[in-house]
């Protein structure tokens, strides 16, 4: 409060005057969230963080929008601030690792902050998709360990080391370097092409 003093020259008056700060609405003043990570590979729905604006007034009420960066691959709950993974949408560490969605914060008196959150996609571990064989001819009568050709896997992640093994075909004819894939003779195996001219190894 303040005093008052009121004085015609003669006499004097003093009043403890309140004064009243009246609250106003004041904006969202930035947003906050929990977590900013997601695995590649996720399943749709999967949720990455939740968002929570921040504000100058207790007890204030917010609702969230995603209004930039890739909000063709991510959603956010209006009233809960749930970011998650919209459906139909294949996250894959190794085409893009990096994603950012910007969040706008509505108070409930229409007042708004926007803020950038990145989004990290996760790397994790992908099985070999397919194999390759350098060469798959022999000749007749070659002599044991002659290499047949080299298997190499295919894998999504790169940097990815494999361990080679045959587990179906002609097992009994050929060996596989489980370190290298090299493929060769086994001893005491005499190929005769007119006697079997097509063989096969599953690896």
């Amino acid at each position: 409060d303040v005093i008052v003093q009121v004085s015609d020259g003669v006499n004097i008056d003093q009043q403890h005057l309140a004064i009243n700060v009246s609250n106003v609405n004041e904006g969202p003043s930035d947003a906050t969230l929990t977590n900013n990570s997601i695995n590649e590979n996720s399943a749709a729905g999967t949720i990455i963080g939740t968002v929570a604006g921040v504000d100058p007034d207790a007890g204030a009420s917010f609702t969230y929008q995603i209004v930039g960066g890739d909000s063709a691959k991510y959603q956010i709950d209006a009233t809960t601030g749930a970011i998650s993974l919209k459906a139909g949408v294949a996250l894959d560490h190794e085409a893009d690792a990096l994603d950012s969605v910007t969040i706008r914060v509505t108070d409930q008196g229409g007042l708004s902050t926007d803020k950038t959150f990145a989004i990290n996609v996760s790397n994790v571990n992908e099985g070999p998709s397919d194999a390759t064989l350098t060469s798959n001819n022999i000749l007749e009568n070659s002599a044991a360990g002659t290499v047949v050709g080299t298997v190499a896997g295919v894998d999504p992640d790169a940097g990815a080391s494999f361990t080679y093994q045959i587990v179906g075909g002609d097992a009994a004819k050929y060996q596989i370097d489980a370190t290298t894939g090299a493929i060769s003779l086994k001893a005491g195996v005499a190929l005769d092409h007119e006697a079997d001219a097509l063989d096969s190894v599953t690896i």
